[in-house]
């Protein structure tokens, strides 16, 4: 939640969605920073196809030191671009099992508002997507997890710039 005055907003939904533009975005207008998607970085540098629940947790434990570093210069709004809901649920999906880390973490780790990408954009291949087909059931395990945490969420909708007149408006609204 919010630290040193800083909202903490995720950006979270299936790939392929737009989260990172919407969170680079959101970031150049409210003149902050952002926090990447670290999984990206992780398995540009090795074998997607043959990770662990091991990797899981290494993705999250960084993934959080990177949101902790982040807060420390944003501006009003720090936007991650993605949360360990993203990693909860490819554990349950690739090994039907959540690492206890991420499970407490989730509990722990607070954010004030979540945007949910909806999946009107077209999925776009870049090498480390998977899940072309599948949009439609991630898009409900991240809401079904955000309304088990119970968590303010927003579901973000229409073009990239769009989506940006609305998150914006929302943030806005709220803060």
């Amino acid at each position: 939640m919010e630290k040193n005055g800083i909202k903490k907003i995720a950006v979270i939904g299936a790939e392929s969605t737009g989260k990172t533009w919407l969170c680079e975005a959101l970031a150049k207008h409210y003149q902050t920073v952002f926090v990447p998607e670290y999984a990206r970085d992780y398995f540009n540098d090795s074998d997607i196809y043959n990770y662990t629940l091991n990797d899981l947790v290494l993705i999250a434990k960084k993934q959080l030191e990177l949101e902790n570093e982040n807060i420390l210069k944003a501006r009003r709004f720090l936007f991650c671009d993605t949360t360990l809901i993203t990693l909860k649920i490819w554990a349950e999906l690739e090994f039907e099992q959540t690492p206890p880390f991420i499970e407490s973490q989730l509990a722990e780790v607070e954010y004030d508002h979540y945007f949910l990408t909806d999946n009107e954009i077209p999925w776009t291949e870049d090498g480390l997507r998977q899940n072309k087909h599948s949009r439609d059931l991630l898009f409900q395990m991240n809401e079904t997890e955000i309304k088990n945490l119970k968590i303010a969420y927003s579901v973000i909708t229409g073009t990239d710039s769009e989506r940006l007149i609305n998150a914006i408006r929302i943030l806005d609204g709220l803060y």
